[in-house]
């Protein structure tokens, strides 16, 4: 077993990190609430799915990020959901824009309801990704400190 170790913190640092640690649960456990919550309501069409992928995304991430602070990684969201390198971009940009692309089926699909802005909401957030992870990759290499 290979045990990392962690240099001490000043004790006010060390209560924000723990405190900020335990506050990205709470919001997933929000938004497994949430979920729950529009896939009982089930007033629209899309509404039973959306609220279970919420659920089911939200309850995954939990678990990723528990289990990469278990495993000793960076704690930041920065490295947990962006690449580094131009290989990773390569691979992320084409992943991403098909996502995106699907979230514009999904939203011509269903004129309303819940579906609809599931599938905007999905386009935006892939676009998203795609800028940051160019920015990230972009700005690691242009660093003095490669």
């Amino acid at each position: 077993m290979a045990e990392t170790s962690r240099e001490p913190e000043p004790a006010e640092g060390a209560f924000w990190s723990w405190v900020g640690f335990w506050v990205q649960f709470f919001v997933l456990g929000l938004f497994v609430v949430i979920g729950a919550f529009a896939a009982s309501e089930c007033r629209g069409p899309g509404d039973y799915v959306s609220g279970m992928l919420l659920i089911f995304v939200a309850l995954a991430l939990a678990f990723l990020r528990l289990k990469r602070w278990f495993d000793g990684g960076a704690s930041g969201w920065g490295n947990f959901l962006f690449v580094d390198d131009m290989k990773n971009l390569t691979v992320t940009i084409p992943i991403f824009a098909v996502i995106g692309l699907a979230g514009l089926f999904i939203a011509r699909a269903w004129p309303f309801g819940s579906l609809h802005y599931g599938g905007l909401g999905l386009f935006v957030v892939s676009g998203v990704i795609i800028f940051l992870d160019i920015e990230r990759v972009f700005d690691r290499l242009n660093s003095p400190a490669r």
